[in-house]
């Protein structure tokens, strides 16, 4: 599932309508995808879990990564701005990460999207 675009408003200055005299600005939409990088399809074993409730973790696995942030699938619905913290079963450290967005699935999971702050992230599989 692709990731929520942003969508801003374009005036284009040169186009106008004429109804009874007057005159309308042409309004566009301009829509592109806010995010910095690529990511790359990798599914990674994850340990994903709330810093309210660290020794509640949950065992699942990421859709796509980057070195800056990932789309993990998750039982749990997360709210935008929380902070979880990831570790991969193999690799890396745990490290802490900020929720983009959280979407609800068919099957009833979410697909989770976090970000990282700080040095990149080295994804193994």
């Amino acid at each position: 599932m692709a990731l929520p675009k942003r969508i801003d408003h374009v005036e284009n200055l040169n186009e106008h309508r004429s109804d009874r005299n007057t005159q309308q600005k042409v309004v566009r939409l301009k829509s592109f995808d806010a995010r910095r990088e690529k990511r790359d399809p990798l599914p990674v074993q994850v340990y994903l879990a709330s810093l309210e409730e660290p020794r509640t973790r949950e065992q699942t696995v990421t859709e796509d990564v980057s070195p800056h942030g990932a789309r993990v699938l998750t039982r749990r619905c997360w709210n935008p701005g929380e902070v979880p913290l990831l570790t991969p079963l193999i690799g890396e450290y745990p490290k802490h990460a900020r929720v983009v967005y959280c979407i609800p699935q068919p099957n009833g999971g979410y697909c989770l999207g976090i970000e990282f702050e700080g040095p990149t992230f080295r994804w193994q599989a």
